[in-house]
């Protein structure tokens, strides 16, 4: 019983890994995207509270909150959100 557990939480661990490479890239290139992107004062704003939203999430390991965020995000500083 004890060996089922310890498989049963090391499949989770490693289902999660996968998301947190994706929210982890998609970040990275997002700020590179914002580093070029002219934004108006309103699209600017709400692409900042996206990104916070986004690194917020992934902070706390939420990986369908930052993913959300990010694909929302994506398109506001001219990425394919794919």
């Amino acid at each position: 019983m004890k060996k089922f557990f310890t498989i049963a939480v090391l499949a989770t661990g490693l289902a999660a890994t996968p998301a947190l490479a994706d929210c982890a890239a998609d970040i990275t290139k997002i700020h590179e995207a914002m580093a070029t992107a002219k934004l108006d004062e309103a699209t600017g704003a709400k692409a900042k509270e996206l990104m916070d939203k986004a690194t917020t999430a992934q902070a706390a390991s939420d990986w369908d909150t930052c993913t959300a965020a990010t694909k929302e995000l994506m398109p506001l500083v001219g990425m394919n959100a794919g």
